[in-house]
């Protein structure tokens, strides 16, 4: 491979699992995407602090 030819390299999105205790507790960055094994979904976080931990769920919407 040439160096620098990064466009053809194949690349993964890898995202952090954590069981719905471990999610809780961390003081993540709003935006942050956690994978929950227990709830077996993907979490967004919507607050930086964990007194205030704030997650919402990840869903998709299918056209009616």
């Amino acid at each position: 491979m040439l160096p620098g030819n990064d466009i053809l390299t194949p690349r993964a999105l890898t995202i952090p699992v954590k069981t719905t205790t471990q999610r809780r507790a961390l003081a993540a960055q709003p935006g942050t995407l956690v994978f929950d094994s227990d709830l077996g979904k993907l979490t967004v976080s919507k607050s930086a602090t964990v007194a205030t931990a704030s997650w919402e769920l990840v869903t998709s919407v299918q056209d009616a």
